[in-house]
């Protein structure tokens, strides 16, 4: 009887389906506006510059169904604590960010996990997770 329990949690995970292809396109669409328009407000930190310092930041933060920024963190980070000072003041100046899909809202929000790269030339390019097509982490 425990056995057959099992089985039928595990039929009924493997009936619940995933997101429709629209969904996945159109929540792709999204992270890469999302990039697009942080990127934007990104700034390579002039006493970092001035040393050819590099460094990764991971920002953990959470958008309304308007995009707004309800709050963010530092999740953690590689390199100088300048890349830390540039993106505390970025991502808050980036708000509001484009609107997420509904089908990507839990209880009206949503959670982001994003790495921002900070180098001067092509040696950084592995820096970041390949996680996603944007490196984003949508939860």
């Amino acid at each position: 009887m425990k056995y057959s329990w099992i089985a039928l949690v595990l039929l009924l995970c493997a009936c619940t389906s995933g997101p429709s292809r629209e969904q996945l396109a159109e929540q792709r669409l999204w992270e890469y506006q999302l990039l697009t328009h942080l990127n934007h407000f990104k700034s390579y930190p002039e006493d970092a510059r001035l040393q050819g310092l590099a460094g990764m930041v991971r920002v953990k933060f959470v958008v309304d169904a308007k995009g707004n920024l309800i709050r963010h963190e530092i999740v953690s980070h590689t390199g100088s604590d300048l890349f830390v000072g540039a993106v505390e003041k970025f991502v808050p100046a980036a708000s509001p960010v484009p609107a997420p899909p509904p089908s990507m809202l839990l209880k009206g929000e949503i959670e982001v996990v994003a790495p921002f790269v900070f180098c001067l030339d092509q040696t950084c390019t592995g820096m970041a997770p390949r996680s996603s097509s944007n490196n984003v982490i949508a939860r």
